[in-house]
Protein backbone atom coordinates (compact mmCIF):
# COMPACT_ATOMS: atom_id res chain seq x y z
CA UNK A 1 0.00 0.00 0.00
CA UNK A 2 1.13 3.53 -0.67
CA UNK A 3 0.27 7.22 -0.33
CA UNK A 4 2.00 10.45 -1.29
CA UNK A 5 4.78 11.65 1.02
CA UNK A 6 5.26 15.41 1.26
CA UNK A 7 8.03 17.55 2.74
CA UNK A 8 8.29 21.28 3.40
CA UNK A 9 11.58 22.72 4.69
CA UNK A 10 11.18 26.10 6.40
CA UNK A 11 14.77 26.71 7.49
CA UNK A 12 18.08 24.88 7.22
CA UNK A 13 21.71 25.88 7.71
CA UNK A 14 23.81 25.84 4.56
CA UNK A 15 26.01 23.05 5.96
CA UNK A 16 23.06 20.63 6.10
CA UNK A 17 21.59 21.24 2.62
CA UNK A 18 23.68 18.60 0.80
CA UNK A 19 22.62 15.86 3.24
CA UNK A 20 19.00 16.96 2.89
CA UNK A 21 19.13 16.92 -0.93
CA UNK A 22 20.70 13.45 -0.81
CA UNK A 23 17.85 12.23 1.40
CA UNK A 24 15.30 13.83 -0.94
CA UNK A 25 16.87 12.10 -3.95
CA UNK A 26 16.94 8.77 -2.13
CA UNK A 27 13.20 8.97 -1.47
CA UNK A 28 12.25 10.65 -4.79
CA UNK A 29 10.96 13.85 -3.15
CA UNK A 30 10.56 16.39 -5.97
CA UNK A 31 9.07 19.78 -6.55
CA UNK A 32 5.76 20.00 -8.37
CA UNK A 33 7.27 20.71 -11.80
CA UNK A 34 10.53 18.80 -11.44
CA UNK A 35 11.00 15.63 -13.46
CA UNK A 36 14.28 14.61 -11.93
CA UNK A 37 15.96 14.90 -8.55
CA UNK A 38 16.04 18.33 -6.90
CA UNK A 39 19.36 20.09 -7.41
CA UNK A 40 18.50 23.08 -5.23
CA UNK A 41 16.23 23.72 -2.29
CA UNK A 42 13.46 26.30 -2.16
CA UNK A 43 12.39 27.03 1.40
CA UNK A 44 8.65 26.72 1.93
CA UNK A 45 8.08 24.65 -1.22
CA UNK A 46 6.33 21.31 -0.92
CA UNK A 47 8.34 18.38 -2.27
CA UNK A 48 6.39 15.20 -2.99
CA UNK A 49 7.14 11.52 -3.53
CA UNK A 50 4.19 9.91 -5.28
CA UNK A 51 2.99 6.53 -4.03
CA UNK A 52 5.52 6.14 -1.23
CA UNK A 53 5.24 3.00 0.88
CA UNK A 54 2.99 3.47 3.89
CA UNK A 55 5.08 4.05 7.01
CA UNK A 56 7.97 5.65 5.13
CA UNK A 57 7.12 8.94 6.82
CA UNK A 58 8.53 7.75 10.14
CA UNK A 59 11.81 6.63 8.58
CA UNK A 60 12.27 9.89 6.66
CA UNK A 61 11.41 12.01 9.73
CA UNK A 62 14.02 10.18 11.81
CA UNK A 63 16.63 10.58 9.07
CA UNK A 64 15.83 14.28 8.68
CA UNK A 65 16.37 14.90 12.39
CA UNK A 66 19.63 12.93 12.21
CA UNK A 67 21.02 14.34 8.94
CA UNK A 68 19.71 17.91 9.30
CA UNK A 69 19.28 18.45 13.06
CA UNK A 70 19.06 22.23 12.71
CA UNK A 71 16.36 22.26 10.04
CA UNK A 72 12.77 23.30 10.66
CA UNK A 73 10.50 21.02 8.66
CA UNK A 74 7.08 19.50 8.16
CA UNK A 75 6.68 16.03 6.69
CA UNK A 76 3.47 14.14 6.12
CA UNK A 77 2.09 11.11 4.40
CA UNK A 78 -1.40 11.44 2.96
CA UNK A 79 -4.33 9.48 4.35
CA UNK A 80 -4.95 6.08 2.82
CA UNK A 81 -8.53 4.91 2.50
CA UNK A 82 -10.10 5.45 5.92
CA UNK A 83 -6.80 5.76 7.80
CA UNK A 84 -5.46 9.17 8.81
CA UNK A 85 -2.34 10.54 7.26
CA UNK A 86 0.74 10.91 9.42
CA UNK A 87 2.30 14.30 10.21
CA UNK A 88 5.70 15.18 11.67
CA UNK A 89 7.04 18.64 12.46
CA UNK A 90 10.42 19.49 13.91
CA UNK A 91 12.05 22.67 15.16
CA UNK A 92 15.42 22.71 16.93
CA UNK A 93 15.10 23.76 20.59
CA UNK A 94 11.36 22.93 20.49
CA UNK A 95 11.47 19.28 19.49
CA UNK A 96 9.34 16.93 17.49
CA UNK A 97 5.56 16.85 17.08
CA UNK A 98 3.65 13.95 15.56
CA UNK A 99 -0.07 13.58 14.85
CA UNK A 100 -2.64 12.32 12.36
CA UNK A 101 -3.32 14.66 9.44
CA UNK A 102 -5.29 15.31 6.30
CA UNK A 103 -3.93 15.31 2.72
CA UNK A 104 -2.84 18.95 3.05
CA UNK A 105 -0.64 18.16 6.05
CA UNK A 106 -3.00 19.79 8.55
CA UNK A 107 -2.43 17.93 11.84
CA UNK A 108 -5.26 16.86 14.09
CA UNK A 109 -5.67 15.05 17.37
CA UNK A 110 -8.40 12.48 17.80
CA UNK A 111 -11.24 13.23 20.18
CA UNK A 112 -10.77 9.93 22.00
CA UNK A 113 -7.11 10.65 22.70
CA UNK A 114 -7.95 14.18 23.82
CA UNK A 115 -10.63 12.93 26.23
CA UNK A 116 -8.30 10.26 27.59
CA UNK A 117 -5.53 12.77 28.23
CA UNK A 118 -7.87 15.33 29.80
CA UNK A 119 -9.40 12.64 32.01
CA UNK A 120 -6.00 11.58 33.31
CA UNK A 121 -5.60 14.97 35.05
CA UNK A 122 -9.09 15.79 36.40
CA UNK A 123 -7.74 18.16 39.07
CA UNK A 124 -5.80 20.35 36.61
CA UNK A 125 -7.29 23.55 35.29
CA UNK A 126 -7.39 23.92 31.52
CA UNK A 127 -4.64 26.54 31.75
CA UNK A 128 -2.40 24.20 33.74
CA UNK A 129 -3.11 21.33 31.36
CA UNK A 130 -2.35 23.49 28.31
CA UNK A 131 0.92 24.64 29.89
CA UNK A 132 2.06 21.03 30.28
CA UNK A 133 0.60 17.84 28.87
CA UNK A 134 -1.80 19.66 26.55
CA UNK A 135 1.00 21.63 24.95
CA UNK A 136 2.81 18.38 24.18
CA UNK A 137 -0.29 16.63 22.85
CA UNK A 138 -1.24 19.57 20.64
CA UNK A 139 2.31 20.46 19.62
CA UNK A 140 1.78 24.12 20.40
CA UNK A 141 5.48 25.09 20.64
CA UNK A 142 6.61 23.35 17.45
CA UNK A 143 3.53 24.40 15.48
CA UNK A 144 4.00 28.02 16.59
CA UNK A 145 7.51 28.00 15.09
CA UNK A 146 6.27 26.35 11.88
CA UNK A 147 3.40 28.85 11.71
CA UNK A 148 5.79 31.82 11.89
CA UNK A 149 7.83 30.45 9.00
CA UNK A 150 4.70 29.78 6.94
CA UNK A 151 3.49 33.35 7.55
CA UNK A 152 6.88 34.79 6.55
CA UNK A 153 7.05 32.65 3.41
CA UNK A 154 3.51 33.48 2.29
CA UNK A 155 4.04 37.23 2.83
CA UNK A 156 7.28 37.07 0.82
CA UNK A 157 5.58 35.50 -2.21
Amino acid sequence: MSADLQLRIHSIPAGEVVALLDLMREHRLRGEYERGPSETLTLGQVYRARDAALGLCEEVAARLEEDAPNAVFELWQDPHWSADGHYHAYAPDFGHFEAGCDAEGVPHVGVHELIQRLSSSPEATLGDWMAGEGADLLGTAVLAVVGKYRAQQSSAS
